[in-house]
């Protein structure tokens, strides 16, 4: 969306509310106050993973995936034209250590299996340019997969301040499994 759109829709409530009370309180919503960490960090990967997920049918999407690198917290919101920026930094500041190291080795993971996943797609570019082609399929859907999961991660530290217990492909056989010996047993 260009930034005239933006201020296109943005016109009503500043007007209903004034310019400055407007920008106070979507400064104030940035920040979720179950973890003081901003969600639009997450639009980095997730657009990431979009782009890998729909490569096999949009092949104009290979310069874009080569062309990503990993950005901190900290420089995403230094350079983000979002009214709630500056809250975003000051609250990063505040976070709990331990909370924050968590946080920062999960989007580590992220970084490291996001650019794992653009080296990957482009030395399969290389050899074979057909981005629709079963091996590049797999690989996108592959790579897209296993973001997706640190993604998840990731965004219940955002959500809701900790990290949620996910139940693993096995776990949840072996449940199914046990579940259903034991209703016919």
């Amino acid at each position: 969306m260009t930034d005239h759109m933006l201020k296109k829709m943005e016109a009503p409530a500043l007007a209903a509310e004034g310019p400055l009370e407007d920008i106070q309180r979507r400064a104030e919503a940035i920040v979720n106050p179950a973890s003081g960490l901003a969600n639009d960090y997450l639009n980095l990967f997730n657009e990431i993973v979009m782009l890998i997920e729909q490569l096999p049918a949009m092949p104009e999407l290979i310069e874009d995936i080569l062309k990503w690198r990993p950005v901190t917290y900290q420089s995403y919101f230094s350079k983000s034209i979002l009214p709630g920026r500056v809250s975003a930094l000051e609250a990063y500041e505040k976070l709990d250590l331990t909370f924050r190291k968590d946080f920062e080795s999960v989007v580590a993971d992220l970084d490291r299996r996001a650019v794992g996943a653009a080296v990957a797609i482009r030395r399969q570019y290389k050899k074979d340019t057909d981005t629709s082609s079963p091996v590049m399929s797999e690989l996108c859907e592959r790579v897209g997969q296993a973001l997706r999961e640190i993604l998840l991660t990731a965004s219940d530290l955002v959500n809701h301040g900790r990290r949620t217990q996910r139940e693993t492909e096995q776990e949840r056989a072996d449940r199914l499994i046990y579940g259903a010996h034991r209703r016919t047993a």
